[in-house]
């Protein structure tokens, strides 16, 4: 207080001075001062006080970020504690990726031969069978190989039974025997014509002991346009009533219970990447889903301009979620020479709170804190942090959420 006192004599002497030289100016700086005195007489030196009610209420937050537990409960809620350490790892290849169909398992189907379209059984999206039919068609060439199959039956027929005619008289020594082997080569001639008019039918997708049975008349069977494997109906370009030829795709018809996943490796990453390699493939669809899948091959030529070789992933996609077209996000478990280190955490030590990643550090034998971190890359199933750890420190490697919900409950409590 005296200290205040000297600084206030002396401007007040300063500014008697400045009176005499200039009244006005003097007059309004000596109402200032005075008024400063007044007020560091009247309240003292200033102190920055903090109110009791906050004081209380932080000291509250920071209670509630701590979980005192017992080393019994501990034990019985399987809580294990392992000391953060800094640990070489091979970094995962990031890159972009499109996901497609398997090319083992698309078919597109057309007809034949050429004719008109006369019925559709399948549309768009419809699950299908091997061999199922997909639509009929009739067509002119069905006709003429029914003609010529028809003709050849009923001469093989006709050959047989001069056959046995020729057997029976040789046998009686009514004829010579060079009559039998010449009904013998007739028949075969005959029978060959015959076997070529079956394989017509067979190349046109009919049966012809099958159709046999169901033709009534002289009336021939329709083609049928079958799926040559199990999947679903991804396109349909038929139209009842049209006519269709071998160069026309009517259907396209793809398993998607498995789906390619093709990525684009730059020349640097390809030591590190051999078949077989495990990748996680991400999509913005699903941001909190991952697929998993495994590199089934490699390409053999390089892009002389992207500098890039494709990959191709295999993916499991029996849900369905996955469609052809969409664009992925692939990380690449790759290993090789190529390492950093990192404190890395179990995947279940890290626990999501609104949009923050925290785990537990235990401070004390019975005393836990929540403690927020940066993650950054995961590799397997650990999780790269990049802030909020130092090595060496204790940190719930399991348990974490049971230490979360005695946190919530003494929130609540509170």
């Amino acid at each position: 207080m005296n200290g205040t006192k000297e600084v206030i004599r002396d401007i007040w002497i300063k500014t008697e001075d400045r009176v005499r030289r200039n009244r006005k100016t003097a007059l309004a700086a000596v109402g200032a001062i005075a008024l400063l005195t007044a007020g560091l007489f009247y309240y003292g030196p200033t102190e920055i006080e903090v109110p009791v009610d906050e004081y209380k209420n932080e000291k509250a937050r920071e209670e509630t970020a701590i979980v005192h537990l017992s080393k019994e409960a501990q034990k019985a809620s399987g809580i294990e504690v392992m000391a953060a350490v800094l640990e070489p790892f091979s970094a995962p290849i990031e890159a972009t990726a499109a996901i497609e169909l398997d090319g083992d398992q698309v078919a597109k189907i057309s007809s034949r031969t050429s004719g008109r379209l006369v019925k559709i059984a399948a549309s768009q999206g419809d699950a299908v069978k091997a061999g199922q039919a997909l639509a009929w068609f009739d067509s002119p060439e069905l006709g003429q190989a029914w003609a010529e199959y028809a003709k050849a039956k009923g001469r093989a027929g006709l050959a047989r039974k001069n056959l046995q005619r020729e057997e029976t008289l040789f046998e009686k020594k009514i004829s010579p025997e060079k009559d039998v082997f010449r009904a013998r080569q007739e028949l075969a001639e005959i029978e060959a014509d015959l076997a070529f008019a079956q394989e017509k039918f067979h190349l046109l997708g009919i049966d012809s002991d099958q159709y046999e049975k169901k033709q009534a008349g002289d009336q021939h069977p329709l083609i049928a346009v079958t799926s040559p494997i199990n999947g679903s109906v991804i396109e349909r370009a038929a139209t009842q009533g049209e006519v269709v030829s071998p160069d026309k795709p009517l259907f396209t018809v793809a398993d998607l219970s498995k789906l390619w996943v093709i990525i684009d490796i730059y020349e640097k990453d390809l030591g590190r990447i051999r078949p077989g390699t495990a990748v996680k493939v991400s999509t913005a669809a699903y941001v909190e889903k991952s697929f998993r899948g495994f590199i089934s091959y490699l390409g053999e030529v390089m892009d002389e301009k992207t500098r890039t070789v494709k990959a191709r992933v295999e993916v499991e996609n029996a849900n369905r979620l996955l469609k052809p077209g969409m664009f992925a996000t692939v990380t690449i478990e790759a290993k090789g020479v190529q390492t950093e280190k990192a404190i890395m955490l179990p995947e279940e030590a890290v626990f999501l709170d609104g949009s923050k990643n925290y785990v537990f550090i235990q401070n004390a034998p019975e005393k836990f804190e929540i403690r927020e971190i940066a993650g950054g890359r995961t590799l397997g199933n650990r999780l790269e942090v990049i802030r909020g750890i130092k090595p060496g420190e204790p940190v719930v490697v399991k348990g974490a959420f049971i230490l979360k919900s005695e946190l919530k409950k003494g929130e609540l409590a509170d």
